[in-house]
Parts: structure tokens; C-alpha cells; sequence
């Protein structure tokens, strides 16, 4: 069972749709089914996020928590389902068709080439190196030195250059998949500030995880069933 939810409105999911404007959706997604033979990762899954949210998308590993994001940015393809990104109804069948729809993620695994430099990598995602070291100062680690090869470096600071390469982008969405697990406390509270100031700015964060975030704005229940359920702690 996979859990999404909300601390800042009473909203549940059956008056989503009526107590906010449609416009007020940032990211939809409708349906989602998804198959590996006979086994069924995904059955009828559904999210809806709002502008200017953090939204906690929790469960239980298998609860098809990281099928459901590697979906949404392209990553896999559903077997079927809807996906509509600031109202306009959405194909995302790359991880470049994502980043042109404004959504960004960051997988539990560093999506980083180990035997490059930090620069190299950057230039595999045309990253712009001025906004990364800006990003990168902001989430606690400025001065990176962008000639180390990625492999010589610890987890934590790869997870964070990771989040500030896609950062860097500005994207509506911003995917994190446990992404502050292996994050000491003084790393995830400046991971934690990041995200309370892009939802600040209007843009929408998913969190997931495994365990209660605290600064979530909404949570998602039962997300491999017909509806995800919605609640306010």
C-alpha cells in the first residue's frame, strides 16, 4: 500500500476536483497500469498535485512507489493510463520528454556516470555550471571541485549533486525518490529547506519515501488500487 498526503487542506480525493480549480493542477496521472508478465506493479494507480505542494508518496517497498515516477518521467512505459502536466495532456516516453514537460527526478541510485568527472556529467545533461554551483552552495556542499571523478566520491555528496543538476533546470516537478535515506541530518535539513522553497516559489515537489516526511504537504494512500486515497495528518 502506497500512501500520499496532505497537511495544509482537508482534502480528500473524493473533492479534490471540486474544492480546486483544474487549473490548480500541476501533474495528473489517471489509471496508470503497468505489467511485467504476469505480475501487475501498477493496477489503476492515480495522483493529482497541485502547484506550489509537497506531496509525500509513501508505502512499503514493492508498493510500486518508484514504477509509478519512473513512468512519470519517462523512464518506463505504461501499459496504460492518462498523464496530463499544467492542464495539457502528456506522452512522456524519455527522460527528455519529461524534462520539456517540466518534471525532474532523482532516483534512489544517482543517475551519474562513475567514471567521469562532475563537469562530464554535467554536460551530458547540457547543466548549466553556474546555477549547479548555486544549487550545490544552497544544499550545504559549495567549493565542489567539478574535475573529481564521480566514482571517488562519497554516496551523500553524490546524491546531492544529483538533486542539484536537476534543480539547476527549474523544473514545475521535482521527483525525489529517498533521496535524503542516506543523507546525514545536517544534509537533509538543507535538502528540507530546498524543498519548503520551491514549493515557496509555486513549484511542486513528490517525496518519496517509506516514512512520514514532515514538511509533506498532502499523502497518497493505496496508490496500486483503483484511487489513491488522500488524507490530512
Amino acid at each position: 500500500e502506497i500512501v500520499s498526503r496532505d497537511w495544509s487542506s482537508d482534502v480528500c480525493s473524493s473533492d479534490l476536483g471540486a474544492t480546486h480549480p483544474m487549473t490548480d493542477l500541476l501533474l495528473e496521472a489517471t489509471d496508470v497500469v503497468k505489467r511485467y508478465g504476469g505480475v501487475t506493479a501498477l493496477r489503476g494507480a492515480s495522483i493529482a498535485v497541485r502547484r506550489g505542494e509537497v506531496h509525500a508518496l509513501l508505502g512499503a517497498n514493492g508498493a510500486g512507489k518508484s514504477t509509478l515516477i519512473k513512468i512519470l518521467t519517462g523512464t518506463v512505459r505504461p501499459d496504460s493510463g492518462t498523464f496530463r502536466v499544467g492542464g495539457i495532456d502528456r506522452t512522456i516516453r524519455s527522460a527528455a520528454d519529461a524534462r520539456a514537460a517540466g518534471l525532474a527526478s532523482i532516483y534512489q541510485d544517482p543517475s551519474l556516470v562513475p567514471d567521469l568527472t562532475v563537469r562530464d556529467n554535467l554536460r551530458l545533461t547540457g547543466t548549466a555550471v553556474g546555477p549547479f554551483r548555486d544549487r550545490m552552495a544552497e544544499l550545504g556542499i559549495p567549493g565542489l571541485d567539478l574535475e573529481d571523478l564521480v566514482r571517488e566520491l562519497p554516496l551523500p555528496t553524490l546524491r546531492i549533486i544529483d538533486l542539484a543538476r536537476a534543480l539547476a533546470a527549474e523544473p514545475q516537478v521535482v521527483i525525489l525518490d529517498e533521496t535524503t535515506a542516506a543523507l546525514p541530518a545536517d544534509l537533509t535539513e538543507r535538502v528540507l529547506d530546498v524543498v519548503g522553497r520551491e514549493r515557496d516559489h509555486g513549484r511542486s515537489v513528490i517525496f518519496i519515501s517509506h516514512r512520514l516526511i514532515e514538511i509533506s504537504d498532502r499523502k497518497s494512500t493505496r496508490l496500486n488500487s483503483s484511487h489513491v486515497k488522500r488524507s490530512r495528518m
